[in-house]
């Protein structure tokens, strides 16, 4: 069973699932509506998640226009309703643009935003990142998650600017690609009681969710479909358990996401279980049939697909 937190600053009362939910493009990179729909009500009905990143790095939110993201978000509004909290990517690196794309998904539906420091430049300031925060939140005061991703930004958010940022938006949740195991200790043990952090790499999924993270926005987990729940259940496995556990989503998840250009290899994956995720958008390419057949082996290997002759539309 998840944990049952008391959180200050956010509406969650147990661990987190948040999948960053594929856009489905069609070969020509046209957005395919009701396959999107699909991808949601597998997560919702089959997953069971507690709650989305739509339009994040899996959604391909860079390759969207805003018009595009505005779509996407009153899609996702449509699907998912008040079901549970789902938050739209709106990054871009100047503020002004984030702002604009944070507007576009506040008047489509969007029940809370995602953000992260200014991509690109490489470098910030603490009173510029707070700026950035600030403004946003002022401009469209919905709930927000909060993206920390150095391998996007090469800006690490410390614990002092987390706390500044939370002094200026309604932080409720923290997205953190980081790998570093003293930054994520700090932010643990700062922060956890006010809001889930959600980790996601292929070595830092399951210790993060025993260290006290809160959940996950992780890549290929949801492959397991309902099995995906087993992951709040590591707190009570036996070491053997959770060493079996740790390895078979971890080996998922390096397939899908860095044996190949992401989000090549998840779309290939949700693809190969049944469900509709169209293929990546340009610049990203479809995988080859050798690539499909290494993340087929992949998903018999951990037992979510059967035999070599398992789907493969």
């Amino acid at each position: 069973m998840p944990i049952q937190k008391t959180y200050t600053d956010s509406p969650f009362t147990s661990e987190v699932h948040c999948p960053a939910a594929v856009t489905p493009f069609d070969k020509n990179g046209d957005l395919m509506v009701d396959e999107f729909k699909e991808v949601l009500r597998f997560h919702l009905d089959v997953n069971r998640v507690d709650a989305f990143l739509i339009a994040g790095d899996n959604g391909e939110g860079y390759t969207l226009s805003t018009d595009e993201l505005a779509r996407v978000t009153r899609t996702a509004a449509e699907e998912i309703g008040k079901r549970v909290p789902f938050y739209v990517h709106v990054t871009r690196t100047s503020n002004a643009e984030s702002l604009e794309r944070a507007r576009a998904a506040a008047a489509a539906g969007a029940y809370g935003i995602c953000l992260m420091p200014q991509p690109y430049i490489h470098k910030a300031t603490l009173a510029e990142i707070v700026a950035r925060y600030a403004m946003v939140a002022k401009a469209v005061p919905l709930p927000m998650m909060v993206y920390n991703s150095p391998n996007h930004t090469q800006i690490e958010m410390s614990t002092d600017v987390l706390r500044s940022v939370c002094d200026v938006a309604p932080i409720e949740a923290v997205k953190d690609g980081s790998r570093d195991f003293v930054h994520i200790t700090e932010m643990i043990e700062n922060f956890g009681h006010r809001f889930p952090f959600l980790y996601g790499g292929r070595m830092t999924l399951v210790p993060t969710l025993l260290l006290g993270a809160g959940g996950l926005v992780s890549t290929g987990p949801e492959l397991f479909g309902s099995r995906v729940r087993e992951l709040f259940e590591v707190h009570d496995m036996t070491p053997e358990q959770r060493l079996d556990v740790h390895v078979r989503y971890g080996t998922v998840n390096h397939a899908v996401l860095e044996t190949v250009t992401p989000p090549a290899g998840i779309k290939a994956g949700l693809n190969l279980i049944g469900v509709p995720a169209g293929v990546p958008r340009e610049p990203v390419q479809a995988l080859s049939a050798d690539e499909e057949a290494r993340i087929r082996d992949v998903l018999v290997s951990v037992g979510i697909l059967e035999g070599p002759l398992a789907k493969t539309t």
